[in-house]
């Protein structure tokens, strides 16, 4: 099936003709969404309903809290029949499985059906299935691509749009302080606020909301962390017990590892939590141009993108000696040891942080 990639205004055309011809569109989004997953699918489906076009959004996981306020939110599907759309558009998704259904996503191609990437990540093993790849790895996220796409479109970017884009620009720029925040991204961001995105109300219920429990999880996980002296690797470490103590659920970790990154010194940070499918998930993140932790990621059949990524394994953990231990799902392999605590050196401060 001849498919084409780039982020340029001949794929964009090639979507939007797509999108055109179609009666109903399917919105795939990732497992576990984000605020950029999920804003960026509302703002597609927002659009392509102001062009007269059904559009149905699903997820195989519940849309988080924080995100309750987005505009739609309550509408998204956790299943879908797939027979009933003419055009799929997956939307944020890093590989096949990310989207939580590749079985079904490989019966979909394989019956022909229009199939639109709409993605950033490095890695993406989608594009060898799809029609359209509509992808840049250099963007900061799918909102960043989705706002051209729908102005192509010829839509009006309504309050609604520009509230589920900017909240997608928030997430995956840490709220504009990570090292991908690149011009485009702040104009479009101006552009977003001027068509009556608020920017206070998206970090309030995105940065500022910490609830009781999530608190609670936070303080467990900022007292375990460890660092490796050599490489500079901060770890950290959440049990399933830990979410009973604090009657946390694994979203109330959203943005943990991000703090814990902050540290003076850490070139990459690495949040490993205990899933209730028996296995561990780690959150990895840097701000290090040096590092890139996608690449750590692919290694564990994760991904994601240079500064962002996350892989899983079968597993527990275990403490011996003060001291943490992967225990492989595997009986016979050897438990890895988590680095312990080293003080960080010393440094010196910002010039503008002297005093005089």
């Amino acid at each position: 099936m001849g498919n084409t990639i780039g982020q340029g205004s001949k794929v964009r055309s090639q979507a939007i003709r797509a999108f055109d011809s179609s009666a109903r569109v399917l919105i795939i989004t990732h497992e576990h969404p984000d605020g950029d997953a999920l804003g960026s699918s509302l703002a597609l489906s927002h659009a392509l309903n102001q062009r007269g076009i059904e559009s149905v959004i699903t997820c195989v996981d519940p849309a988080p809290t924080p995100f309750q306020f987005l505009p739609g939110i309550r509408g998204i599907c956790s299943d879908c029949l797939l027979g009933n759309f003419d055009t799929i558009a997956i939307v944020d998704c890093g590989d096949l499985k990310r989207t939580g259904m590749p079985e079904r996503v490989r019966a979909i191609v394989r019956h022909q059906r229009r199939v639109i990437n709409i993605d950033h990540h490095q890695r993406n093993d989608l594009h060898k299935l799809v029609t359209i790849n509509y992808v840049d790895q250099e963007a900061s996220s799918a909102a960043e691509l989705m706002l051209p796409l729908i102005e192509a479109l010829g839509c009006t970017i309504t309050p609604s749009i520009a509230t589920c884009l900017l909240t997608g620009l928030y997430n995956d720029t840490g709220g504009f302080k990570h090292s991908n925040t690149s011009m485009r991204v702040l104009e479009h961001a101006a552009q977003l606020m001027l068509a009556g995105a608020s920017l206070k109300d998206i970090s309030m219920n995105i940065a500022s909301f910490r609830s009781v429990p999530a608190l609670r999880l936070w303080g467990i996980a900022l007292s375990r962390i460890q660092r490796h002296p050599v490489l500079g690797l901060m770890t950290s470490v959440i049990t399933r017990e830990d979410f009973k103590r604090a009657d946390a659920f694994e979203e109330d970790l959203a943005g943990c590892v991000n703090l814990i990154n902050t540290v003076p010194g850490a070139r990459a940070t690495i949040l490993f939590y205990e899933q209730a499918n028996g296995r561990i998930k780690a959150s990895v993140r840097t701000e290090n141009n040096a590092v890139d932790v996608s690449r750590l990621a692919n290694l564990f059949g994760g991904g994601g993108i240079k500064k962002a990524a996350g892989f899983s394994f079968e597993g527990h953990f275990e403490q011996s000696g003060g001291q943490w231990l992967i225990a492989p799902g595997c009986v016979s392999a050897t438990p890895i040891t988590l680095p312990v605590y080293q003080p960080i050196p010393s440094y010196e401060p910002l010039p503008m942080l002297q005093q005089a």
